[in-house]
């Protein structure tokens, strides 16, 4: 997959995140999140039962978890699956793969840092065929 493939497939998650809420492991990682445009970012790092219940208050049917793509981020992902779906709530723990694949991370909070690498290349490619 060439670099503006994988950007227009990032975008179009990234788009699908903004208008959701996400579940992220700490502040680094919804900091960089909320970089990318993504705004309903709540952490899950030591209050996963509070965020959860946030959730439910709102009334979501569906929570995307992006947590890191570690030991610690699995676990995560599985217990805030659990927690959603003890409310009602679809948890999404599939785009976490998709996206730390496109983006080549396994720390959401390199995700901006990331993002914006993949942009600077696709302008130096087009640059050089040009």
């Amino acid at each position: 997959m060439d670099i503006g493939e994988r950007l227009k497939k990032l975008e179009k998650i990234l788009d699908m995140l903004r208008d959701s809420w996400v579940l992220a492991e700490g502040q680094r990682d919804r900091k960089a999140l909320a970089a990318l445009g993504v705004r309903r970012v709540l952490t899950i790092s030591g209050n996963l039962r509070a965020s959860c219940g946030q959730l439910g208050r709102e009334n979501a049917d569906k929570a995307y978890v992006l947590s890191d793509l570690d030991r610690r981020g699995d676990e995560l992902a599985r217990s805030a699956s659990d927690e959603l779906g003890s409310l009602s709530i679809r948890a999404d723990t599939q785009t976490r793969l998709k996206l730390a694949h496109l983006l080549r991370i396994r720390y959401f909070e390199d995700a901006k840092r990331a993002y914006d690498k993949l942009k600077e290349e696709l302008t130096k490619k087009g640059e050089n065929n040009g």
